[in-house]
Parts: structure tokens; C-alpha cells; sequence
């Protein structure tokens, strides 16, 4: 077997040099895949990833058919479940945390994935290239396939439904800046940072003018035709010693295809925790869309409407539609995730509300004003052949997909924020009239209150008075003084004194409050 065969599912390998060759046991299998990967890195000493270590515990696993999620405790696992889909002709994905090296040699040899695929996703860019911009040219005229299809995209051939699928993998780079770093540290406090607890080593680092920065990779491919597999490395831990622990600042993620050199923002999930990023909880709702099955698996869709042979192909979407494909449907996610929590504050909380709603509001209004700038350049920055790509894809035929991969998506998206951004400003208006109620209430109660302690002194003004004069002298306590009946005797006429010193004091106010509303006809 030679270095370019891989392995196919049922255990026989395949390739260009030998095309069918014969049966080998899976230890062989194995064996050699793992060596394969070793020799190819000994040829990459840039790559820092250590196959030796077998420990999976710092890897997560995501594995659905976009109907149902599949717990996943161990590589065979995923492989099973993964055969049982393919046996029913269901479309899955899977998504990867910070893969180890058990999980590359299972998956490696029993899907049958290219080694280099994993060392790709392994490798990282120069650091002074980090930001250095990534160039989509569609059709690729460059090419033979791309000059005999260029001249046939809105036909209806076989052709256009295959040109959309180019490559057999994609990799896309992005950096992550880190805003919540304490100022004013030495630069000894940032040379031993490490991508801790990726297995893979990333660039981690921080220049004298600009924010902490780490690098990462998101790989993708496609192990059989029926799913996409998705590499993506686990969010970084930094030191204690060198963040603002009151700074709730999250990092941001940007990856180099735009057509602006600051790349796409990628935007983290708002309904996760506020300093958390997590590329996988992303990737975790692309999957669960289903409508994205019809782009990701165009070939697959194309092959069901008798329109393309089922050829059992592998090639992926290109990086730069990819993209901008997780952009939007994040940004979407995040709008629908406002609109729903905007609301309940709106409709539910407000009718009685806490002080800490109006915290709330505000944070959700940091929000949208972030998903706007986001959307407004992103936008901005839409590479053209990008827009052609999505413009003439296959799928766009359909109007319940075509509105969400075209360029005018974007417009909708920021007229959504631009709505709810006025809904919730109502939401605060409201708020503070509901505030303002609450206090009328209270006001009402507090005064509601103040009569019944005027009754109480009504009572016990008086009793005091006569004690006061009184005291313990009489009869029947110490048999000498006045006898009791005289104290009660007393305490009628004081009683009456009492009451009607409250009454005309009341009196006095409520004329000196009629007064009021007819010197101001406005009040009344």
C-alpha cells in the first residue's frame, strides 16, 4: 500500500497509485496509518502535535442528522452510529473538539480520511501572516475545469451542480483577540503562553501596540458523501495572573476572507455565557439547520432529483462561501435569540418590574447595536465573486433558500435589527412607565400605611397621657392613691381632645390640597 492509498470502510484501500489492492487486518491498518501521519509530520517541523498521547478526555463530540443528537463517549461510537446513517441514506454531521489522536487513527482508518487532511488541520500560518488576506476566485479560470464551466453556470448541467463542489477539504484560519488582559504588564508575562489544553500547539502571543492574540484552525471534510466532518480546537486558557477579572469583555474572532483586511467577525453565541467563545457551540447550531444540508450536500440533493449519478463524491464547499454561510447563520441565530428574550421582558417581566430588568435591557442593547456594526460590515466587505457564487448556486431556484444564501440576506438581517432595536427602545419606554406605576403603588401603600399608624396614635397618645399623669398610683395596685375608675374617667375627655386635634389637622391638609389644584388647573 502505497503512501497516497487510503483506506476504504470496509477495510480494503484504495488510491491513485493502486487503486483496488487486497484485504489487510486492522491492526495493519492502524499501524500504518499512524506511521503515515508520524512520517508526514517529520517532514513539518513547523507542526507541534504529539500522536503518542491516547487520553480523549479533553475531546468533545458532536454528532447529528439534523433531526436527532447522538451521544458519543468513544471513537467506535461515532463510527457505528455514523455506519448505521450511511446504511439509511441519512445526512449527518460531526463536529470536533481539539481531536486526539485515539479519534484520528479510528476515524483516519475507518472513514478512510486522507493523512493529510489532519495534518493540515494541524499546521498554522507564519505569525507575521496571521492577518494576511485569503483570495477567492470563482469560477476558477486558472483552471481547465474552471474555463470549461465558467461558460455554462446558468445552465442546468450536471457541470454547474458539480462546479460548486471544488476541493476535497477546507481549512479556514482566523485569529482571536483578547480584550479583558491587564494592562501595563511586562512582556515576560506573556513569553510561555501556550493554546493549553489543545493537543495541536497554536501561536499565542502578544505584540507591544496590539491585543493578546492567539490563532486557530476550523478544518472540514467529507468522509463519505452522506456527512461533513468538522476539526475545530477548543477555546484557549489563559492565565489567571495576566486578566481583568472584572472585565467581562469577550474575545472577538475574525477570519482573512474579506475583501477588508480586518476579515470577517465571526460572532460568538449570546445565548452562552458572556466571557465564553466556543467555536464548536457554533458549529453545533450551524448543524441543526436543515436548510444547510441543501447547500453543503448540493451534489447529494442534485443525485435524488435524477439530475446528477450518484458518483459517491467528497468535495466540500469552498472556504470563502463556507464562511460567510457560518456568518450568517450566526448572526441569524443570535437576532432570533434577542427577539425572543426582548420580548419576554417586554410582555412578562415588565408587568412587575425589578430594578435588574433595566440592566438587562441595556446589555441586550450593547447586543444589537454589536450584531448591527457586525452585519453592516460584513456586508461592506462581501468579496464580488463570493456574491456570485451564492448568486448562481444551484439551490438559489428554491425561494426559502435562495433569500438566505444571496447577497440581500444581509440587508434583511440588518432591517431585523434595525426593528427589534426599535421594538426594545419601546421596551424601555414601557419599562420606565411601569416603573413609574410600581412607585404610585408604593407611594399609595406607604400612605395607606401612615393612617393606620395615625390610628394607632390615636389610641395611644391618650393611654400614654393618662399613665403618664397617673402612673402606679392607684387602689387596687399599691392600695393607696386615687381609685381606677378615675383614670378611665379621665381618659374620655382626653380621647375626644385627641381626636378632634386629628381631625381638624386633616381637615387643614385636604383644603391646603384643594387649594393647590385650583391655583393649577393643569394638575387637576
Amino acid at each position: 500500500m502505497s503512501d497516497q492509498d487510503f483506506v476504504n470502510e470496509d477495510g480494503s484501500c484504495f488510491g491513485p497509485q493502486t487503486g483496488a489492492c487486497s484485504q489487510v487486518s486492522i491492526e495493519e491498518i492502524h499501524g500504518t496509518y499512524v506511521s503515515r501521519l508520524k512520517n508526514l509530520l517529520s517532514e513539518r517541523p513547523d507542526i507541534q502535535w504529539s500522536l503518542e498521547s491516547k487520553g480523549s478526555g479533553e475531546t468533545r463530540v458532536a454528532f447529528t442528522d439534523a433531526v436527532e443528537n447522538h451521544n458519543i463517549a468513544i471513537p467506535e461510537d461515532l463510527v457505528a452510529r455514523a455506519a448505521i446513517l450511511r446504511d439509511y441514506k441519512k445526512l449527518s454531521f460531526c463536529v470536533i473538539e481539539n481531536i486526539s489522536a485515539e479519534y484520528v487513527e479510528v476515524l483516519g482508518t475507518e472513514w478512510g480520511i486522507d493523512p493529510m487532511f489532519f495534518i493540515e488541520h494541524a499546521g498554522n500560518r507564519r505569525r507575521d501572516e496571521l492577518w494576511k488576506q485569503k483570495i477567492f476566485s470563482w469560477p476558477d479560470h486558472s483552471s481547465t475545469r474552471g474555463r470549461e464551466n465558467s461558460d455554462s453556470l446558468r445552465s442546468e448541467s450536471p457541470a454547474r451542480e458539480q462546479f460548486f463542489l471544488e476541493s476535497r477539504s477546507g481549512h479556514l484560519d482566523g485569529v482571536f483577540e483578547y480584550h479583558n488582559v491587564i494592562s501595563d504588564l511586562p512582556a515576560s508575562a506573556f513569553e510561555n503562553l501556550t493554546s493549553s489544553p489543545n493537543f495541536v500547539n497554536r501561536h499565542c502571543f502578544k505584540d507591544e501596540k496590539w491585543a493578546l492574540q492567539s490563532n486557530t484552525r476550523l478544518s472540514y471534510c467529507r468522509p463519505s458523501m452522506w456527512m461533513y466532518l468538522f476539526l475545530v480546537d477548543a477555546p484557549v486558557k489563559l492565565p489567571s495572573n495576566i486578566l481583568e477579572t472584572r472585565s467581562p469583555s469577550p474575545p472577538t474572532l475574525r477570519f482573512m476572507y474579506s475583501s477588508s483586511r480586518g476579515g470577517v467577525e465571526f460572532p460568538r453565541l449570546y445565548r452562552m455565557f458572556h466571557n465564553e467563545y466556543s467555536i464548536f457551540e457554533n458549529l453545533k447550531v450551524f448543524c441543526q439547520h436543515g436548510w444547510h444540508r441543501q447547500i453543503l450536500f448540493v451534489d447529494k440533493a442534485y443525485s435524488q432529483k435524477g439530475r446528477l449519478p450518484i458518483d459517491g463524491t467528497r468535495e466540500v464547499l469552498p472556504c470563502h462561501p463556507m464562511m460567510y454561510l457560518l456568518a450568517s447563520c450566526l448572526y441569524a441565530e443570535n437576532l432570533r435569540y434577542l427577539d425572543k428574550e426582548i420580548k419576554r421582558i417586554s410582555f412578562k417581566e415588565i408587568r412587575n418590574p425589578r430594578l435588574e430588568i433595566n440592566t438587562e435591557l441595556h446589555d441586550r442593547r450593547e447586543n444589537l447595536a454589536r450584531i448591527k456594526q457586525g452585519l453592516v460590515e460584513t456586508s461592506l466587505w462581501i468579496p464580488a465573486d463570493v456574491t456570485e457564487f451564492f448568486a448562481n448556486h444551484p439551490v438559489g431556484a428554491d425561494p426559502s433558500i435562495g433569500r438566505r444564501i444571496r447577497t440581500k440576506n444581509w440587508e434583511r438581517l440588518i432591517d431585523e435589527t434595525a426593528k427589534l432595536e426599535g421594538f426594545l427602545m419601546e421596551t424601555l419606554q414601557l419599562f420606565m412607565s411601569s416603573v413609574s406605576v410600581q412607585d404610585s403603588r408604593m407611594s399609595i401603600n406607604q400612605s395607606r400605611r401612615g393612617s393606620q399608624l395615625t390610628l394607632l396614635a390615636l389610641i395611644y397618645v391618650p393611654l400614654s397621657f393618662i399613665t403618664g399623669i397617673f402612673g402606679m398610683n392607684v387602689q387596687q395596685i399599691n392600695s393607696s392613691g386615687l381609685n381606677i375608675w378615675v383614670c378611665f374617667v379621665t381618659l374620655v375627655p382626653v380621647i375626644v381632645i385627641t381626636f378632634l386635634v386629628f381631625l381638624a389637622v386633616k381637615l387643614y391638609s385636604d383644603r391646603k390640597a384643594e387649594m393647590k389644584k385650583s391655583a393649577d388647573p393643569s394638575k387637576v
